[in-house]
C-alpha cells in the first residue's frame, strides 16, 4: 500500500478536481495536478512512490502558494505498529546413556560423577571407573565415547590428542577448541538448591607455581580392534578411561594444553589437589563442560 505523508482533502467548492487529484496521488502518478508537479522521477520505496514536501515544486506566485496551502492539509501518519521480538529459542536438550546431557548446538554438556580423591598428586582430572581413580579428582561411570558424542551434538569440533614427532624428537601439543570445566556439587546433591559450581582447575595446584591448566577438546582416537575383538575400531578413551587429562597419555577426550609425560623419570609430577578445595570422597557431582566466553577464546 502507498504511504503518503500528505493527503489531499477536498473542499466543497472544488470536490471533483481534488478527488481526482487524490486518486492520482494514490496511484503514484508523475503529476498530481497542473500546479502540483513532481520535481524528480518517482522512486520506489516500499513498493510505491512516497511524495514528500521536497518533491513538490513551489508555485511561481504567492497567491498560488496560498491557494495550494489551503487545499493541502498535513495529516500526521500513525506510528508503525511495534514489532514483536521473539526470544531466542533455547537449545534442545538430549539425554544420552548414563545420564549424559547435551545442549544441541548450545556448547554445553553435563555428566554425573563423584569425588574419588581429596588430597594427593594427579595425572588425570576426571576418569572412568576402574581405570585411574588413584590419581584423579572425579570418577564417572559413563562411557567416554558417549561424552564425546554429546560434545559433538553440543557443537564442538574435536582436535587431536598430543603426539610425538619422531622426526624432530619433540612433542606435538594437543589441539582443539578451548572448553571450560566446572564441578557442581552441594549439600543436597549437584541439582539441589544450594549447589554451586567450581572451576575444575581451581581444585588443582601446580608445584611450579605456574598458571592453572587450560583444556581443549582433543577428541581421543580411534584404533583398530585387536584380534580378540574382531574387525572394526574402538574408541581409545573407552579403554584408557581418560575424560579429562593432565599428564599426556595421548588418549584424552579433553586434554590439558601442556604436554607432560606421566613417566616420573621423564617429567616429575607437578599437579596435586589444592588443599581444602575438594568435597569429601564419595560426594556426587556433575561435570559441566561449556564453550568459554568469546572474550577468553
Amino acid at each position: 500500500m502507498i504511504n503518503c505523508d500528505f493527503q489531499v482533502r477536498p473542499r466543497p467548492r472544488r470536490a471533483p478536481q481534488l478527488a481526482f487529484l487524490a486518486v492520482l496521488t494514490l496511484l503514484s502518478a508523475v503529476a498530481c495536478s497542473p500546479r502540483h508537479r513532481v520535481a524528480s522521477p518517482a522512486a520506489e520505496v516500499s513498493g510505491g512512490f512516497q511524495p514528500t514536501p521536497g518533491h513538490l515544486d513551489r508555485p511561481s506566485t504567492e497567491s498560488a502558494a496560498a491557494d495550494r496551502e489551503s487545499d493541502l492539509v498535513a495529516i500526521p501518519m500513525p506510528d508503525p505498529a511495534p514489532q514483536r521480538i521473539e526470544p531466542a529459542a533455547s537449545p534442545r536438550i538430549i539425554d544420552l546413556e548414563g545420564g549424559v546431557r547435551a545442549w544441541v548446538g548450545g556448547g554445553r554438556v553435563e555428566f554425573p560423577g563423584e569425588i574419588t580423591l581429596e588430597t594427593g598428586w594427579l595425572e588425570v582430572a576426571v576418569c572412568r571407573r576402574s581405570t585411574r581413580e588413584h590419581e584423579s579428582i572425579v570418577v564417572a561411570d559413563v562411557v567416554p565415547s558417549v561424552v564425546h558424542a554429546a560434545l559433538l551434538l553440543a557443537g564442538f569440533e574435536p582436535g587431536a590428542p598430543a603426539a610425538w614427532d619422531q622426526e624432530t624428537n619433540s612433542p606435538i601439543p594437543p589441539r582443539g577448541p578451548l572448553v571450560t570445566i566446572e564441578i557442581r556439587f552441594g549439600p543436597s546433591g549437584p541439582d539441589g538448591p544450594e549447589a554451586r559450581e567450581v572451576r575444575l582447575e581451581s581444585m588443582i595446584e601446580d608445584a611450579r607455581e605456574r598458571a592453572l591448566p587450560r583444556w581443549v577438546f582433543a577428541g581421543s582416537l580411534l584404533r583398530p580392534n585387536p584380534p580378540s575383538m574382531g574387525e572394526g575400531e574402538y574408541f581409545l578413551a573407552d579403554y584408557a578411561g581418560t575424560f579429562v587429562g593432565l599428564t599426556t597419555f595421548g588418549d584424552e577426550v579433553i586434554a590439558a594444553e601442556e604436554v607432560r609425560s606421566p613417566e616420573t623419570g621423564v617429567d616429575p609430577p607437578v599437579w596435586r589437589i589444592r588443599e581444602g578445595s575438594v568435597p569429601p570422597v564419595g560426594t556426587p557431582v556433575t561435570v559441566v563442560v561449556r564453550r568459554p566466553p568469546a572474550a577468553s577464546e
